[in-house]
């Protein structure tokens, strides 16, 4: 008997951060794969109250229409529905996969690791980040099987891009996210750099301009849907850092990194720019082994850094982005993921 493939779609309030893109993508890359969705169709209500509805209703729905020995990917986390999700699939004799997004005994700690660990384990398959947050839900009691992501897919179209040739002058680094400067107040900083080989455009949320010195490097360009801002950024770098530091990650969003795949890393390379990442980073280790971009341990090393990369290097670091960029469009990431759980599944 050919067992059913299905997920259970929702309500997206956030049209222009990555939260919403993230999980959005996830479903269509689910769907390119074979597994339907069984709840209400998607829907993007920004509103309180027809957020909740859409969502109550079409998690009631999903599961009232799951067969059972089917095979339910879920998403995490999901608001106050995942556990009851998970119950009610296992109810009916399911295979379950969940694909983590955001762990939040870690980075908010609004859960405590082992009640966290218990959902989880509640699992026949966990997606994880990649290897580090593998080792790291290990570490802290998972026992449900696991596979890496990798990297987040970005699924959008993209205008027609020209040949890459790298800056005449400057580098023009890209930061999108949020610009406040209680996040990511090491913005607000980089003109302290003195920097001779790049200036910076900011894109999100939160800006400050008059934090910024009259004649600063940073430019502010505005705030666009996470659909169209691949087609919007203007640069040659994309910057992966978090918090207020120059010299390094700090706190909890620092320690957060090195074990999660920040969703901007895949709107950067989709873009097709090459990445300038925290060396702690977990995700650092795909920038290096894919060559699509430079480690540093602090902001301070960026602009030496910057001085030493030539043409050529430039041109094979950008050739290597729109390669990783063709794969993150086609979904090829959660796509390989999905077909090693299944394969994990098909083991048991």
């Amino acid at each position: 008997m050919t067992e059913d493939k299905v997920f259970i779609s929702r309500n997206y309030k956030a049209r222009f951060s990555a939260a919403g893109k993230a999980k959005i993508d996830c479903e269509d890359a689910l769907e390119k794969n074979g597994f339907k969705n069984i709840g209400l169709p998607r829907a993007t209500y920004t509103s309180t109250l027809p957020n909740f509805f859409w969502t109550l209703f079409g998690t009631i729905l999903g599961l009232l229409r799951l067969k059972r020995h089917s095979i339910l990917v879920v998403q995490y986390p999901t608001k106050k529905y995942y556990d009851f999700i998970v119950q009610i699939a296992k109810l009916k004799h399911c295979k379950v996969i969940t694909i983590i997004h955001d762990l939040r005994s870690h980075r908010k700690q609004k859960m405590h690791v082992d009640k966290e660990m218990a959902s989880l384990n509640k699992n026949d398959v966990v997606i994880a980040h990649n290897s580090f947050m593998t080792a790291w839900l290990q570490d802290h009691g998972l026992t449900s099987k696991a596979v890496n992501l990798n990297i987040f897919d970005y699924l959008c179209e993209l205008k027609a891009s020209s040949t890459p040739t790298p800056p005449r002058d400057k580098f023009r680094l890209v930061f999108a996210g949020v610009l406040e400067k209680r996040k990511n107040g090491f913005l607000y900083s980089l003109d302290a750099l003195n920097a001779k080989s790049f200036t910076c455009n900011l894109y999100g949320i939160g800006f400050n301009d008059s934090e910024l010195p009259q004649d600063s490097i940073v430019t502010y360009q505005g705030v666009f849907p996470a659909d169209e801002i691949v087609d919007r950024v203007e640069g040659e770098f994309g910057i992966v850092w978090d918090g207020t530091s120059l010299d390094e990650c700090k706190g909890s969003f620092g320690e957060y990194l090195k074990i999660n795949n920040p969703h901007k890393t895949s709107m950067y390379l989709r873009a097709g720019l090459p990445i300038i990442i925290w060396d702690q980073a977990a995700i650092a280790t795909f920038v290096q082994d894919k060559n699509v971009g430079i480690a540093v341990a602090s902001l301070a090393q960026v602009d030496e850094a910057l001085q030493s990369v030539s043409d050529d290097d430039y041109r094979e670091m950008k050739r290597n982005a729109e390669s990783v960029s063709q794969q993150l469009g086609e979904g090829a990431f959660l796509t390989a993921a999905v077909e090693e759980a299944m394969s994990q599944l098909a083991s048991d």
